[in-house]
């Protein structure tokens, strides 16, 4: 009788958990963010040193960084039997108890869910902090996660999440969908719902996974540092989300995945655009494993890195 109490305790203490997730804040005046793109994890017999390769890489990367929390941003896992795909990724996460959030990629819907039912899963994880903005905006997974002080009170930094959605399925409009009109009007309103509230423009970053075609044009600048060796893979239309960063003023970087050659940091508008570094080796990249490390300071100030096995790399 004792051990049905104590699992009934252990069901009801997680539920707590996650309807309420973790708040993000400030610890002696820095915040910082462990970026994994393209970790193409699969399920697949045939896949299982792969995929403990890529976790060897993660947990190293978490060790050395100890981030406040974790960002996937697109290609999670790729194959069937997703589910239990996302719960043996997510054990280096649990284990360390880090809040974590996902943008889905193109790939991720080759799966046996759609993205709907992925994120209804994730959601039940006490350490998720993605949720879905709601019917009538595209894609799955657009959400807005502020970043406050230590005290948990005042909103120093946002950080928005878009879908960046799969394929035209319409060779006339390219290979590459895009970020949508009602996407875009959500993260205006919810820009403009921050400044009114805080009385300024708060900094914010934006993490999705397919890069804008902005991208491009500072691959090309031979002032931007990084590996740049693959043509950005962008949809052939450029729906304006990079011209709505550039007017609300407030995002100051965005972070992308997709092209597994890439790991830039260029500057266009005052705005820097961030490729993270590929994690998983399921697929083809020959750039070294790991992720991208984000800091952030109360004054609106950010750096950031690239950390493998093998130690530090800039930008």
């Amino acid at each position: 009788m004792r051990t049905k109490f104590f699992i009934l305790f252990l069901a009801v203490a997680a539920f707590a958990i996650a309807a309420n997730p973790p708040v993000l804040k400030f610890k002696n005046g820095n915040f910082k963010i462990v970026q994994f793109t393209d970790v193409h994890w699969n399920t697949a017999a045939k896949s299982k040193l792969k995929n403990d390769s890529t976790l060897m890489v993660i947990r190293a990367v978490l060790d050395a960084e100890k981030p406040d929390m974790v960002i996937f941003t697109g290609d999670v896992v790729v194959s069937k039997g997703v589910l239990k795909g996302w719960d043996d990724l997510l054990v280096p996460i649990e284990e360390r108890k880090i809040p974590f959030a996902v943008t889905f990629g193109n790939h991720d819907t080759e799966t046996d869910l759609p993205k709907e039912k992925i994120l209804e899963y994730l959601m039940k994880n006490p350490y998720n902090l993605t949720t879905d903005a709601g019917r009538g905006i595209d894609g799955v997974g657009n959400c807005v996660l502020p970043i406050f002080d230590s005290k948990g009170k005042k909103d120093l930094w946002n950080l928005y999440l878009f879908d960046s959605n799969a394929y035209t399925n319409d060779s006339t409009l390219g290979y590459y969908d895009w970020v949508k009109k009602s996407q875009i009007n959500w993260y205006v309103d919810q820009s403009n719902k921050i400044k009114e509230r805080e009385d300024r423009v708060v900094p914010a970053l934006a993490f999705f996974h397919i890069p804008v075609p902005e991208y491009e044009y500072v691959r090309l600048q031979k002032s931007t540092p990084g590996n740049k060796t693959e043509q950005v893979c962008s949809p052939a239309v450029n729906s304006g989300l990079f011209f709505a960063f550039m007017k609300q003023k407030d995002v100051k970087a965005t972070f992308v995945g997709h092209d597994h050659n890439n790991d830039f940091v260029g500057t266009l508008g005052g705005i820097k655009l961030c490729y993270g570094r590929k994690t998983g080796f399921n697929s083809y990249g020959s750039l070294e494993r790991g992720g991208r490390v984000i800091e952030l300071k109360p004054d609106g100030e950010m750096t950031t890195h690239v950390r493998t096995m093998s130690g530090v790399y800039l930008p």
